[in-house]
């Protein structure tokens, strides 16, 4: 049985802007299971998108908490999932974008929620003091980012690499900070890496 990949949008998005990568998993496997939850709450910024944590006034200071008072709705929601459609961490793959991946990282510091994280255009705040050594990291990032700038996965790659962690880093040239080509492709060859072996 393939993979559970999960998809996890940016702040203010909904489930439907991650339809090209979904779009993408299912050109290569009809039969892939991938489930696109929306965040647990509705956007403070207006609109009809979703964030897990709120960026209204929030800076390198407060990020932190913020994200650690969001992991457990966060943590809950993959592990409802989990259970809808049978599938162990070893068999759970995260894709996040963005606030997406800022949360996928947090979550699996400490714990065992995913075999691959692939952290697409996202940070770690903070960076993490340990890393749970089964879970395997795959950051992609455009050069030319200027809402969250490539510096954040570099240095993401950098600490998780001196904790042990299995973990890759790839720098697409001209990819901005949107889930469009060529960072859709990079996202895409990241999470097949993993997603049909485990």
């Amino acid at each position: 049985m393939n993979a559970l990949i999960v998809l996890l949008h940016g702040v203010g998005s909904t489930p439907a802007d991650m339809a090209p990568l979904a779009g993408l998993i299912a050109a290569h496997d009809a039969n892939a299971r991938v489930a696109v939850p929306p965040a647990t709450w509705p956007c403070d910024r207006g609109g009809a998108g979703y964030q897990w944590f709120s960026v209204d006034g929030i800076t390198d200071a407060n990020r932190p908490g913020r994200v650690r008072a969001a992991l457990p709705a966060f943590v809950a929601t993959v592990e409802d999932l989990q259970r809808e459609y049978g599938a162990t961490p070893e068999r759970t793959v995260l894709a996040g974008f963005s606030q997406g991946a800022a949360m996928a990282l947090a979550a699996c510091q400490n714990r065992f929620l995913a075999r691959h994280v692939v952290a697409i255009a996202g940070r770690s705040a903070p960076l993490p003091g340990a890393w749970e050594r089964r879970t395997m990291v795959t950051l992609v990032h455009g050069r030319m980012d200027r809402t969250v700038p490539v510096q954040h996965s570099e240095r993401a790659f950098e600490r998780l690499a001196a904790l042990g962690a299995d973990v890759r880093l790839d720098v697409v040239p001209r990819a901005v900070h949107l889930l469009a080509p060529p960072l859709l492709e990079r996202a895409w060859q990241a999470i097949g890496m993993t997603s049909w072996q485990c």
